[in-house]
């Protein structure tokens, strides 16, 4: 049994602390919005009153929140983390927040470990174990924490501190950039007066195959579950536009998209799954 602090409790983390809890950690929790903790105290974690008061006895910390400046407040505000934290913990931030920000975190809290492991997947994908999670950092710490990651999904180690920052980004505005082309395309298709599921099954005998399969229940309607909504997908985009900027690399096709999602959150869509972009350009 490992001593968990787990900060940030949205749909994914609090799906991560009930998976945790599950397994039989000693869990305690932290949100900033009172009241999302009441299931997971229940079932037997401990409510903390603080970041600091939940990482106190902690070996593991995980944190998972919005962006930057929420891990900023969580980390090294008042009452943060930082100010408690053993120094022979471990902090695993699964959030993401891109590579500037983690080398930030990783300064701050020396002497305390820190990996990256932002996620690929969703809720569904914590309950049934099936995240991929794309851990930077030192290979050893890696080692060490790999099986409480492991009971999460399938972690990878992908290189050193912050190459999982950068590969979330990257897989993100892939995404992203991905469903914004087959919105406009199936827009096209829509004019011409082909059937949605003939142009759908075109474009999965090509080499859009395992996004039109993973997507597909969405894209015709039958899904309308929010696990990823559009603003955190935008809010994506621009933690990769920001690190474009500082590497001196151009993303025009990202760039396109984040137009096309700023149209679909102007007219309220904001809050809708990020494969609502799909529908709303085929309208």
């Amino acid at each position: 049994m490992t001593a968990i602090g787990v900060l940030g409790l949205g749909a994914m983390g609090t799906a991560i602390a009930h998976r945790l809890l599950g397994a039989g950690h000693e869990l305690s929790v932290w949100n900033r919005t009172p009241g999302r903790d009441e299931e997971l105290v229940a079932a037997g974690a401990r409510r903390a009153g603080s970041p600091a008061d939940a990482v106190r006895r902690a070996e593991v910390v995980i944190t998972m929140v919005t962006d930057p400046p929420a891990l900023e407040h969580v980390l090294l505000g008042t009452d943060g983390a930082a100010s408690a934290v053993p120094r022979e913990a471990t902090l695993i931030d699964m959030s993401t927040v891109g590579p500037t920000a983690i080398a930030s975190v990783v300064d701050r809290l020396a002497p305390v470990a820190v990996l990256d492991a932002p996620v690929l997947g969703s809720v569904p994908s914590v309950e049934s174990g099936t995240l991929v999670i794309l851990v930077g950092g030192e290979r050893a710490v890696f080692d060490q924490r790999a099986e409480i990651l492991s009971l999460l999904g399938t972690p990878i180690y992908v290189g050193p501190s912050g190459s999982g920052a950068w590969l979330k980004l990257v897989n993100n505005a892939a995404g992203t950039a991905a469903l914004v082309a087959v919105g406009e395309l199936l827009a096209l298709t829509d004019r011409a007066e082909i059937d949605l599921d003939v142009a759908l099954d075109s474009l999965a005998a090509g080499p859009l195959a395992s996004l039109i399969e993973r997507w597909r229940p969405r894209l015709t309607g039958e899904e309308h579950s929010s696990y990823f909504r559009l603003a955190l997908a935008r809010k994506d985009l621009a933690l990769a536009f920001e690190e474009a900027r500082r590497t001196g690399t151009e993303l025009t096709v990202a760039e396109a998209a984040a137009a096309r999602c700023d149209q679909a959150i102007e007219v309220g869509l904001g809050d809708h799954d990020f494969g609502a972009i799909v529908p709303f350009l085929r309208r």
